[in-house]
């Protein structure tokens, strides 16, 4: 009996090949060889699963975007007896690589922006996923305002773009500590941020 051969959990393994390179390396060291080799396959047969690098690029995006989108969408006003102020707090340390594995994804995060300078498709999907991540802000925000979670009076869209530009700054300023630096900084700022969003 010939055994047959998941082509999306083949696709998924080439996507996660290309992520370890981006992490090292950035996506100048992705090619469909490169990757092969990282994934463990013959270049054959990763070309059996996309034709072009740009095909597998564009997959490998998109995954890391729904891991993204499932991270910006569990923010909530109280979620699981949580303030909102508190579920913040804990989402936004969550975006911090505070370990190898966020690390890796950080550096991938940021091969993917740089990416994105000079390729409209990755720009367009990275605005899509900021549009959504504004939405679901804004809408927590509002809900946290009326239930007294957050102060009343500031503006909900007003808010999320701050909380947005704030996460932007703090994974790029991590990203880039020197190895081993601790992220005392990052962790100080977002408690201040917190203070300053909940002072009334």
């Amino acid at each position: 009996m010939p055994r047959t051969v998941d082509k999306q959990a083949r696709r998924r393994d080439v996507a996660d090949a290309l992520f370890r390179i981006a992490a090292r390396e950035g996506l100048d060291g992705v090619s469909m060889r490169t990757v092969a080799t990282e994934a463990g396959f013959s270049l054959g047969a990763v070309q059996r699963y996309f034709q072009t690098k740009d095909e597998m690029l564009s997959f490998a995006f998109a995954r890391a975007a729904e891991a993204a989108r499932a991270r910006l969408a569990a923010i909530r006003a109280e979620p699981d007896g949580r303030t909102f102020p508190e579920e913040l707090r804990r989402a936004m340390l969550g975006y911090l690589p505070a370990d190898e594995s966020r690390l890796a994804e950080a550096r991938i995060w940021a091969a993917f922006h740089a990416e994105a300078a000079v390729r409209p498709a990755f720009a367009d999907a990275l605005n899509e996923l900021d549009a959504e991540a504004r939405a679901n802000l804004r809408a927590a925000i509002a809900a946290a305002q009326e239930t007294g979670g957050l102060p009343a009076g500031r503006p909900a869209e007003e808010l999320a773009e701050l909380i947005l530009v704030l996460l932007d700054g703090l994974w790029w300023s991590a990203v880039r500590r020197p190895p081993g630096a601790p992220l005392t900084v990052q962790r100080d700022v977002i408690d201040t941020a917190i203070a300053m969003l909940t002072a009334r």
